[in-house]
């Protein structure tokens, strides 16, 4: 099997590795390569420290027991010279291995060297590196020129450099266990923690394998990791919606062929009856020739609201916006069902004001006051009773049509605007239209971008609802 240089549990433990190896070659470098220079900047600062502390003492004429004090803590014997060569104060606490011996061969010269290289400096101070032959070591010689108005004074510091490479050894044989004990610790921490990171993923790209393959029954698992536990929620919801638009998908197909085939079978029937028993009657062939034309203008009116509600969907739909009345509006669509209320013995009664001016494409919000209407009359309780009410509010006219039927449960509330959704799960063919009818009145509504809705209980009946804002508010709503 072929190693996958991509994968999150080795892409994980090479990035804690990165980090462990830069910081160990940080820490190599801080402790091995600069501790000598850093050693000997930190005793430079500390003999700085104890010339400033003599400056002062210079300053306020006195020499205190400080003075004395700090340079027994940081291990320093030093001199002070007047800038007549006259030596005003002496401090030792190294004994035979301060090189600022007075007694010592040369030493007038090295003081005279020592006091030129002070007056040729710009900050009028200096540090260098001289190694006592006397102990064989490494030393420090620190010179710093204090100005005063009656005078200069020259003060000179003496410090040893403690040898340090037996301390580098030991620290480069510390680092070596020290690397090898946080290489073996980062490897096992990032291999746990890349586990724990990758177990959940592995999980969810299982169950999204067979999510991709049409099993909508799985369940995505929460985790410690609150945004993998956020994915998880999402990919139930994901999952969910599919199922249930899977399962529109399957009752659209059945519903929608169920709708092509049952008037398909009924011409076919009707014109072999036509062709074998009523050819020559011609009152039975009208008859059949009635049904044969009812059940093709079906399939014409079922076609063109599939296509009209397509084309609203995918936002072709152009409106044709502007004044209009909305109570001859509603008459003019009442009387256009006039047929279809009558056949079916229903009731109807219409409350509204005179008149009542609006906007929006007239055409197609008689379409929903025609396809709410219908709808209404297809459930139409046991009264055989609709009720059209046109409400005047503060900002919007609201339009809505009541029926005492079966009513819509809570949980089918939120899809009666789907294609074919069905209440009572039983397809049957519809009294009137093409089972399209609330989706291609929802798309008109949202083409407007006007609100609109329906409120319902169960076995007492439905109220179908639509807002239109005023082209001219009425003088009573102002």
């Amino acid at each position: 099997m072929k190693f996958d240089l991509h994968n999150i549990r080795f892409r994980t433990w090479l990035y804690f590795f990165t980090l462990m190896l830069g910081v160990l070659i940080m820490l190599w470098v801080m402790q091995i390569v600069f501790l000598s220079a850093y050693f000997k900047q930190m005793k430079v600062s500390q003999v700085e420290s104890v010339a400033n502390k003599i400056e002062e003492s210079i300053l306020n004429n006195q020499f205190n027991m400080s003075v004395q004090v700090s340079a027994v803590q940081n291990n320093v014997c030093g001199l002070v010279y007047s800038s007549k060569g006259q030596l005003l104060y002496q401090v030792d606490a190294l004994g035979l291995g301060c090189v600022l011996n007075s007694n010592a061969i040369g030493f007038s010269q090295k003081i005279q060297n020592y006091t030129q290289m002070i007056n040729e400096s710009p900050q009028g101070e200096f540090a260098l590196t001289v190694n006592n032959a006397v102990i064989q070591q490494d030393m420090i010689v620190y010179g710093k020129k204090v100005l005063l108005p009656f005078g200069n004074y020259y003060i000179f510091l003496n410090s040893s450099l403690l040898p340090i490479d037996s301390t580098i050894s030991i620290l480069q044989q510390q680092f070596i266990y020290v690397t090898i004990m946080v290489f073996v610790l980062f490897s096992v921490v990032s291999l746990y923690i890349s586990s724990n990171i990758t177990k959940p993923i592995i999980k969810m790209k299982k169950e999204a394998l067979k999510l991709s393959q049409g099993n909508y029954d799985v369940h995505f698992e929460k985790t410690q990791f609150t945004e993998f536990s956020e994915l998880a929620d999402t990919l139930n919801n994901t999952s969910s919606e599919l199922k249930k638009m899977d399962d529109l998908r399957k009752d659209l197909i059945a519903n929608v062929s169920h709708d092509i085939k049952t008037p398909l079978t009924m011409i076919k029937a009707y014109a072999e009856m036509i062709k074998d028993i009523s050819g020559d009657n011609k009152k039975k062939r009208e008859e059949h020739l009635d049904v044969i034309l009812d059940e093709v203008n079906h399939l014409d009116h079922l076609v063109q609201d599939m296509t009209q509600l397509s084309q609203m969907q995918s936002s072709v739909l152009t409106l044709d916006l502007k004044q209009f009345n909305c109570v001859d509006l509603v008459n003019e669509s009442l009387r256009l069902l006039d047929g279809l209320i009558k056949s079916n013995k229903i009731k109807v009664e219409l409350f509204s004001p005179q008149e009542v001016i609006v906007i929006g494409d007239p055409l197609k919000i008689k379409q929903v006051v025609i396809n709410f209407v219908s709808n209404a009359i297809k459930f139409v309780g046991k009264d055989k009773k609709l009720i059209l009410q046109i409400l005047c509010e503060q900002d919007m006219v609201k339009v809505e049509v009541i029926d005492h039927g079966i009513g819509i449960s809570e949980q089918d509330l939120p899809y009666i605007w789907d294609r074919y959704y069905k209440i009572d799960k039983h397809h049957h063919r519809n009294l009137a239209g093409t089972g399209l009818g609330l989706s291609i009145a929802a798309a008109v509504l949202k083409s407007h971008g006007y609100p609109f809705g329906v409120n319902s209980v169960v076995e007492e009946g439905s109220v179908f609802w639509f807002k239109l804002p005023y082209a001219k508010k009425p003088e009573h709503v102002l």
